[in-house]
């Protein structure tokens, strides 16, 4: 497994810091040769909660390949709401979409789980994009993974209720992080999922009875993972197909 070293600025202070960038798993699809090209162009950051990634309309320098952070992109609406419309982790590429149009964000994008990611100039993965088969299947396979986020989102938040909503979100993000300790609030949850906290309190309570998860502030614990998958809408099993998927397997390469 490659890794790599590089000094980051963690809470103020900076220190070096290994990572397996093939935590990421398209990363983990590159081969050997590919990887080798791309390595000394990579950078390790550090992202905070609710660190700002991309502002709507500026210009995207850098895409990122996540390792354990969670990323979410959001629509600011003029009252100041903020609605997730995808999240990114290790199964895909923040800012992806660039790649492929505009070079400048359409979107809010923020950190909803801290962790570390890969850097890599946008330019440089757009040129290996041009020339490379592989990272043109790489790319590809997290644009679709986003593409089919953002529109079984658009059905989910029209047709199912807050809780099972925050069940499929709690598994979605289960699924990037790989713990089942989730350093997040519910405020924050309510932000992403565009409902009143007062609504996110009263599902997360309903889940806790239920004994799927237990929360102290900025902290959700998974207890029964089971339980959230048998109360989550029917979208999860849309959203985990698409992250199980391999890059081989997706649509834009089948004959």
């Amino acid at each position: 497994m490659p890794t790599f070293e590089a000094k980051v600025d963690i809470q103020g202070t900076s220190r070096r810091v290994t990572a397996n960038v093939r935590a990421n798993r398209l990363v983990a699809e590159l081969p050997e040769q590919e990887l080798r090209i791309i390595l000394p162009h990579l950078k390790l950051v550090q992202f905070g909660f609710d660190d700002v990634l991309y502002e709507h309309g500026s210009q995207i320098e850098s895409v990122y390949f996540p390792l354990d952070a969670v990323v979410s992109n959001l629509v600011l609406l003029e009252d100041g709401c903020a609605i997730e419309t995808a999240m990114t982790g290790r199964e895909g590429i923040v800012g992806v979409s660039t790649l492929l149009g505009r070079p400048d964000a359409r979107q809010w994008t923020r950190v909803t789980v801290g962790g570390i990611a890969a850097a890599l100039d946008r330019r440089f993965l757009n040129d290996r994009f041009t020339d490379s088969a592989v990272m043109q299947k790489i790319v590809l396979t997290s644009y679709r993974r986003l593409i089919t986020q953002v529109s079984q989102r658009a059905v989910c938040n029209a047709r199912h209720s807050i809780l099972e909503k925050l069940c499929c979100w709690l598994l979605m993000i289960h699924d990037r992080v790989g713990s089942e300790d989730l350093q997040l609030t519910q405020e924050a949850i309510a932000t992403r999922l565009g409902s009143r906290r007062a609504g996110i309190t009263q599902a997360a309570t309903i889940l806790r009875s239920m004994r799927a998860i237990s929360y102290v502030r900025g902290l959700i614990v998974i207890t029964d993972r089971g339980i959230l998958e048998h109360a989550a809408c029917e979208c999860y099993e849309v959203f985990r197909t698409d992250f199980d998927s391999n890059p081989s397997t997706v649509g834009f390469f089948q004959n």
